[in-house]
């Protein structure tokens, strides 16, 4: 729940910011910016969703934990993507990162579901995906309203900084996830 909150949290701002963000600090249009904020890791997302299944789907059957060791990877290889994001110094450059940031979540969103199935019996996977979701999209939501005061209050400097948080949100969802990798996996996982 801890690396989906992340990802929810992260991916809100990103969705209601980024657009703004870079026109604010590259002088483009709103228009523009949002296409080339959007398409871009939105399309790098898809392939790594396409991606990332099929290599999970073939590598967890010799490695159970593989699905659980990728996403929590693919948080802390986006995480220095979003601060770089906030700190790119050409709109190239944030463009590209952006489709950077993409692919490390779709890597992680492809397993969202099935790593919690690893764990949960399927008696309960209706009400353990409700939690999931209210839980994520709750605080994830929360995301949204502080990257517009930071913007509000510093300006570019907003955006800079709340860029950073997100890649420290993706930290923190990856060290919670990795108590689970080393701890209680094993424990835990249903052989089906």
């Amino acid at each position: 729940m801890a690396g989906f909150v992340a990802i929810v949290f992260v991916n809100n701002a990103y969705l209601f910011w980024a657009p703004k963000f870079m026109a604010m600090k590259f002088g483009t249009s709103v228009g523009a910016a949002g296409t080339q904020t959007m398409l871009y890791h939105h399309l790098f997302a898809f392939l790594a969703i396409l991606a990332g299944g099929f290599l999970t789907d073939r590598l967890v059957r010799r490695m159970p934990r593989f699905r659980l060791g990728f996403q929590i990877v693919s948080l802390l290889c986006g995480a220095p993507c979003l601060l770089l994001v906030g700190l790119a110094p050409t709109a190239l450059a944030m463009i590209a990162l952006t489709a950077a940031y993409g692919v490390f979540r779709g890597f992680f969103e492809v397993n969202t579901h099935a790593s919690l199935f690893d764990v949960i019996p399927p008696q309960y996977r209706s009400t353990s995906v409700g939690i999931f979701t209210v839980f994520a999209f709750f605080f994830g939501g929360l995301s949204g309203v502080v990257m517009g005061a930071m913007s509000q209050h510093y300006g570019v400097r907003g955006f800079e900084i709340g860029f950073a948080l997100m890649g420290g949100a993706y930290v923190v969802g990856a060290l919670v996830m990795a108590v689970s990798f080393f701890f209680t996996f094993r424990r835990d996982r249903i052989v089906e």
